[in-house]
């Protein structure tokens, strides 16, 4: 699922019943999401589709282990292809499990599958702003979802530390002889929120065997809110491995070229109405593909549990040996609860 608008608007439903209020808060949600998408390219002509753009199903719990400790937990499962029927869809697939502990003096630890530090205080458009997000480029970090044992700090007058490493063991299908059996790649991140303002500065070590490079990722972001408007900047880096690059006409992105990218993105919010303008630029610097992304946005809450949204991207795309323009409009619905 995309972390949009939903992520943020979903609050989780509390039973508050006799019989749940001696175990906890227990919160069942769930979301429905179809957009249409079409696309005309000058190369490659017109695609356009009816999809399921992220229909989740999810819980959470929480209870007091102590009066300054609680536990939680959080599990969330996708919705295969919603916009269809018959077998191998509905809820076929994990975003999220975990459980933890949390505290006013220590902050939170968690563990299992979850979003990773890098991705969400980075937050790039493609996975924390558009609904569709077909055409958007996205950050170069490699580590997460699974494996990971996450810890972010209490605030320190507004300062926040995050650290993650994703366990894999030598069974579960990942390491190789080669890194001794085990993998153990992490993420570390600061954060500072002042007033309107939000600094955030993150690495990503990519230490996987998935891939043949293991160049570290860094991403700087800031946000600035004054009421109505707030305005987004972003960049992310990582260096490319030496003699890797991607086949000549090649436009999509491998992090082990090596590449850097930023975004800058205005929102403004008028009453139930939401409007968006970014501009996302990223290249490679081993074949010198360069692309940049024009992205608007308007959307509308028809209430507390539904939203609909249009959506307008424009992509070009050259490598010099070939070069693509995209253009891309895209209709959505979203009902949650």
């Amino acid at each position: 699922m995309k972390k949009t608008l939903l992520a943020s608007a979903i609050a989780a439903a509390t039973f508050s019943g006799a019989a749940f209020a001696q175990e906890g808060n227990l919160g069942f949600y769930g979301n429905v999401q179809y957009a249409y998408s079409y696309t005309d390219s000058d190369t490659a002509g017109y695609t356009d589709s009816h999809d399921d753009n992220g229909t989740t199903l999810g819980w959470t719990h929480s209870h007091a282990i102590s009066p300054s400790v609680e536990g939680f937990m959080k599990v969330e499962a996708e919705i295969a292809a919603a916009d269809e029927k018959g077998a191998g869809n509905g809820l076929t697939d994990l975003d999220e499990a975990y459980i933890g502990v949390r505290g006013d003096s220590f902050g939170q630890v968690w563990i299992g599958s979850d979003d990773s530090i890098y991705e969400s205080q980075l937050g790039d458009y493609g996975n924390w702003v558009f609904e569709y997000a077909a055409l958007n480029t996205y950050a170069s970090y490699t580590t997460g979802e699974g494996d990971m044992i996450q810890y972010m700090s209490p605030s320190f007058g507004g300062l926040t530390l995050s650290a993650a490493i994703q366990v894999r063991g030598n069974n579960d299908g990942y390491a190789t002889a080669s890194d001794g059996g085990q993998e153990l790649p992490y993420q570390l991140g600061v954060s500072y929120s002042m007033d309107g303002l939000t600094a955030s500065l993150v690495m990503d070590s990519n230490d996987s065997s998935a891939d043949a490079s293991n160049e570290n990722s860094y991403g700087v972001s800031f946000e600035y809110a004054m009421d109505a408007l707030v305005l987004d900047a972003y960049y992310d880096y990582r260096a490319a491995m030496e003699g890797v690059s991607a086949a000549n006409g090649d436009f999509t992105f491998d992090g082990e070229e090596g590449r850097s990218q930023i975004g800058l993105m205005g929102t403004y919010n008028l009453g139930a109405n939401t409007f968006r303008l970014a501009y996302e630029m990223a290249e490679t610097d081993a074949d010198g593909l360069e692309v940049d992304v024009l992205t608007l946005q308007a959307l509308h809450n028809v209430s507390d549990h539904m939203y609909v949204y249009t959506e307008f991207a424009r992509r070009n795309d050259e490598n010099g040996a070939a070069e693509q323009e995209r253009n891309q409009l895209n209709l959505g619905a979203v009902y949650y609860f």
